[in-house]
């Protein structure tokens, strides 16, 4: 109830989550270490009359597992918390209220069809808003994923990558609580992690990550050689990287680190002139990069 439908302060009380418990013995899965079903099995049921929410749920076996379930479905506060769920994913950490009435309305009315709760979404002015646009920040799992995406870099051993999302604070299935890692920015935002990303990305793009490689040649259509106008490179890249999304204080302040040689020397690759590596890092650090 806390997790997927009702959501915290929902509306039901410890009496109610007794009650669900005692409706749902008997259901279960059949031989579970070798990958089984569902199975109903009718002798570890509890029997008895069982009340949810104000519900009476007369004893019926499996079926007062599936009364249920329609009792939660069809509760506002359900709707709601679907519908904040949804509009926190695909629009922003705290969505416009307007929006969650919208979709929780849709929600009621339609019967739960998430199809049109989500139709509802992607048509809202809300949805569509510039300040909507780009609002979320990815997680750590996210940064890295993307940016291994976004360079086609080829994995031969994945231990270090995990070793990344470690130090990064999101251990792959790491997180104890059912509730999972939060996917909230001022969780995962500070100038600590935003450092970890930046040495992570220049890194990546230096060929500096034991087991990960990537041919920097690929992202800009040629291999770079001397005399090359970085310039040209930095542009393309950031057409590659982030679609030319970039600010101008991302683009000058990258500008600052490509003109000359002593510029993140302990990044250098003298296969690539023109720290043209580090310009494929630093955009994989910056702010520009981090959000989805």
């Amino acid at each position: 109830m806390e997790l997927h439908t009702l959501g915290v302060n929902g509306g039901y009380t410890q009496q109610d989550v007794t009650q669900v418990a005692r409706v749902f013995t008997g259901w279960t899965i059949d031989e579970p270490r070798q990958g089984g079903g569902f199975i109903y099995r009718p002798r570890l049921h509890e029997p008895g009359e069982k009340v949810v929410l104000g519900h009476k749920i007369r004893e019926g076996g499996e079926n007062e597992g599936t009364q249920v379930l329609e009792i939660l479905a069809r509760q506002p506060s359900t709707a709601r918390f679907v519908s904040t769920e949804l509009a926190q994913r695909f629009v922003s950490d705290a969505p416009p209220l307007s929006l969650v009435n919208a979709m929780s309305k849709t929600f009621l009315k339609t019967d739960g069809d998430i199809r049109a709760v989500l139709e509802t979404m992607f048509r809202s002015p809300e949805f569509w808003a510039p300040e909507a646009y780009r609002a979320r920040v990815k997680t750590p799992f996210e940064f890295v994923v993307s940016s291994l995406r976004a360079t086609q870099a080829e994995i031969a051993d994945p231990q270090p990558l995990l070793g990344v999302l470690n130090k990064m604070g999101m251990p792959l299935y790491g997180m104890q609580p059912p509730t999972g890692y939060s996917t909230q920015a001022d969780v995962w935002v500070n100038s600590a992690a935003l450092l970890d990303r930046m040495n992570f990305g220049l890194a990546l793009a230096t060929n500096r990550l034991p087991g990960t490689s990537l041919n920097l040649a690929q992202l800009l259509d040629r291999e770079p050689v001397a005399g090359a106008d970085p310039y040209q490179a930095q542009l393309q890249l950031e057409q590659t990287l982030v679609a030319g999304y970039i600010s101008k204080q991302t683009h000058q302040a990258i500008e600052e680190r490509i003109i000359g040689p002593q510029a993140m020397p302990q990044f250098a690759d003298l296969s690539h002139p023109a720290n043209v590596n580090v310009i494929a890092g630093l955009l994989l650090g910056s702010p520009e990069f981090q959000r989805k």
